[in-house]
């Protein structure tokens, strides 16, 4: 299992994420994507630096210690001014023993919604991803590494290939190009990959581009390929299952992965103990065969924003505790290969009137309560919301 050992580093970079995410969801305090990057490991976690509060501070504590399956309380009493310190006593507790990982969607809470998952089937996840990444000689990630797919992706497949990874969150599009070489493989979501390829980004020979989070759309794909990406994965997992498919083109239907099988509408998991266990997919899966699937529709009624998981009817509710609103609908704009757009279509208070000013005054609500994805950018101010 040396192969799967954890550096600080790796560790460091996972809690930086994990702190960003605790933040966002329970303190509804945002963190941008360039400002997440410059939190490494020696990042301060309190003043000058992150700028953790004492209920902040525990808060993400527990979720760190939550995500390594280590005893929060240790965590949380310990010394520590840096990201490195937590992520040194985090690695001294997984050295001894390592037996599952947590882990917890965007949007949901992490202390009553995350799902763990044993060790070994997390390693043989990266293993099964090492499989089909085979031959690269470095990793290029634009994501944070504390998604389940981004963390078995990014961390521990390149570990077993012994390949080094370059955090690239932080780069201009223009650094990135001229740090890509000859055998990498770079991952991010389609919607990252969109802008890279706006700004210019091409690749040199023998490039791979790595997608996850959204659908692979052909204009994208063959996008990537003119600017120089010959060969393409897009995976498919979740946060509930694990990695459990993947495929080399838009067109073409997901494969399983060896240790998925099809069960009826179900899946079922080979461990590496040897037992089987079932799972209901979190998307509607098109059986084309018993080893492959084209991906339906959300069973759960998420719909995705720049690769993340949103709830439309949730987003509606707090909206709703608006005082100017009296009643709420949200609905995704999808847009031919772009980001797509959540629609606010809005009932106000008979007292209320539908200006400029009522409209910033929800806006501005809006960015107090909800994360960058889940914000409308659009309103409709409606009489009635039947018909729909």
């Amino acid at each position: 299992m040396k192969a799967f050992e954890i550096s600080e580093d790796q560790i460091a970079r996972v809690i930086a994420g994990l702190i960003a995410d605790e933040l966002s969801w329970r303190f509804k305090r945002h963190t941008d994507f360039l400002t997440l990057a410059s939190w490494t490991a020696d990042a301060p976690i309190e003043s000058g630096g992150i700028g953790l509060g004492a209920e902040e501070r525990a808060a993400c504590a527990r979720r760190c210690a939550r995500f390594f399956g280590i005893d929060a309380a240790s965590l949380g009493a310990a010394p520590a001014s840096r990201i490195a310190d937590w992520a040194a006593l985090i690695s001294r507790e997984i050295r001894r023993s390592l037996r599952s990982f947590s882990f917890t969607a965007a949007g949901r809470d992490s202390a009553t919604e995350s799902v763990s998952h044993a060790a070994a089937d997390i390693f043989g996840d990266a293993a099964a991803a090492a499989n089909i990444l085979y031959g690269r000689r470095r990793l290029i990630s634009l994501v944070a590494p504390h998604g389940l797919v981004a963390f078995e992706v990014t961390v521990l497949t390149p570990n077993l290939q012994h390949i080094p990874v370059i955090d690239a969150r932080g780069m201009a599009p223009d650094a990135l190009a001229k740090t890509l070489a000859f055998g990498d493989v770079v991952v991010a979501t389609p919607t990252l990959w969109r802008y890279m390829i706006r700004e210019g980004v091409t690749a040199p020979n023998n490039a791979m581009g790595v997608l996850f989070g959204e659908a692979m759309t052909p204009d994208l794909a063959a996008e990537l390929r003119k600017a120089g990406f010959g060969t393409l994965r897009e995976l498919y997992g979740s946060t509930e299952t694990g990695l459990v498919g993947w495929r080399d083109s838009s067109t073409e239907p997901f494969m399983l992965f060896d240790h998925w099988r099809r069960e009826g509408e179900s899946l079922a998991r080979r461990t590496p103990g040897g037992d089987t266990r079932l799972f209901t997919p979190m998307d509607a899966l098109q059986w084309t065969s018993d080893t492959a699937f084209r991906l339906g529709a959300r069973r759960d009624g998420a719909v995705q924003v720049g690769a993340v998981n949103v709830f439309p009817g949730r987003i509606a509710a707090v909206i709703k505790q608006h005082r100017a609103v009296d009643d709420c609908r949200v609905r995704v704009m999808r847009r031919d290969g772009g980001l797509n757009r959540l629609v606010a279509r809005i009932v106000l208070n008979p007292e209320v009137a539908p200006t400029e000013q009522t409209a910033r005054d929800i806006d501005a609500w809006c960015r107090r309560e909800l994360r960058p994805e889940e914000r409308p950018r659009i309103y409709n101010f409606e009489l009635s919301l039947d018909g729909e």
